[in-house]
């Protein structure tokens, strides 16, 4: 029966974590339109370069680590330490493209939590709405989803929308495609692994690149995301 309910659990989280629905994770490029633009990013083997080493920084340093730790506070109901690892997050988003897209997912997340049973948002709604890995930690502790399994899923989503965008931008083909999403995700357990062990003193890495792209794409004449 338990193991029945995790299954559940899983699959329902996987139905979450889809950059197509429900938070509009595809409506964001984070830097990348403008890094194609300028030609930071032309083919396969530059995008691998790109979303390689935003896993390795981005994700392992700051996402992950953080999200295990909202995980931790929510199974523990210390309401402290979830504000204080959401503003740590929203510190951590280096332009106001990337801090509106933490703020924007994390709304539409709570709405979605709302009407999929709203006893697990009660007396989290402020605290969720303000950044998306809350809502996930928040969720994935009450489906009983194993704090790996969450990461490896968030991991996952995070890389599918990354690449979809690349493909889109460049463009390149959907083997092109695969190939790039085959090759990068052999990088994620590794990552996650990492990022579980990782102490609270080196969470938080800056990835000028990201971040310089970030801020020109909010002046960029023509654009079709949002970051």
């Amino acid at each position: 029966m338990s193991t029945n309910i995790n299954q559940l659990g899983l699959l329902r989280l996987m139905s979450l974590m889809s950059p197509t629905l429900p938070i509009g994770g595809f409506t964001y490029s984070q830097g990348i339109e403008k890094a194609v633009e300028d030609q930071w990013i032309v083919d396969v083997d530059s995008a691998y370069e790109w979303l390689s080493k935003q896993l390795h920084y981005g994700l392992t340093y700051t996402d992950l680590p953080i999200m295990l730790r909202l995980y931790n506070a929510f199974e523990s109901n210390n309401k402290a330490e979830v504000v204080r690892w959401g503003q740590v997050l929203l510190a951590c988003r280096e332009t106001r493209e990337l801090r509106q897209e933490e703020v924007n997912r994390g709304r539409a997340l709570t709405k979605v939590l709302e009407a999929l049973d709203s006893s697990v948002t009660i007396g989290w709604e402020d605290t969720i709405s303000t950044n998306h890995l809350s809502g996930f930690a928040l969720i994935s502790t009450h489906w009983k989803i194993t704090i790996a399994e969450l990461l490896l899923g968030y991991s996952w989503s995070w890389l599918e929308n990354q690449v979809s965008a690349v493909v889109k931008i460049i463009p390149l083909g959907q083997t092109q495609g695969q190939q790039l999403l085959h090759k990068l995700m052999q990088l994620i357990p590794d990552i996650v692994n990492q990022s579980m062990i990782l102490t609270e003193e080196n969470i938080g890495m800056s990835q000028p690149a990201l971040a310089i792209a970030s801020s020109l794409h909010e002046t960029q004449y023509t654009r079709i995301f949002r970051s």
